[in-house]
């Protein structure tokens, strides 16, 4: 699976402005590959990957993952896209602290 990014710009509100965490960023990561994100703390890491696991759009720019472009998707066409074709492990996992990694996985399941 291919994922390409081009001229990606993500803002965010930050008083009477924005504030640019990615300006426009190109990315191409050829199926087969193994790509790390590394950089300093508030370089725009989490939100380079939140933008190409479809869980931010972008301001611009295009987010094409194996053949489809996903900023004109809608929330379900994105979720559809998450569930088949994209694995995320976040930082923080939230689990449930009750339950056995079964459980949670039980959980997730439905």
């Amino acid at each position: 699976m291919t994922l390409t990014l081009t001229d990606v710009t993500l803002t965010y509100p930050d008083g009477d402005g924005r504030l640019t965490a990615l300006d426009r960023i190109a990315l191409d990561v050829p199926a087969g590959t193994l790509t790390a994100v590394v950089g300093p703390s508030g370089s725009g890491k989490s939100s380079l990957l939140a933008v190409a696991a479809t869980l931010v759009t972008p301001d611009e720019g295009a987010v094409v993952i194996a053949g489809t472009d996903t900023v004109g998707l809608g929330r379900a066409d994105k979720a559809e896209l998450r569930r088949e074709r994209i694995g995320i492990v976040f930082q923080q996992p939230n689990l449930l602290p009750s339950l056995t990694a079964a459980e949670q996985l039980q959980v997730m399941a439905h």
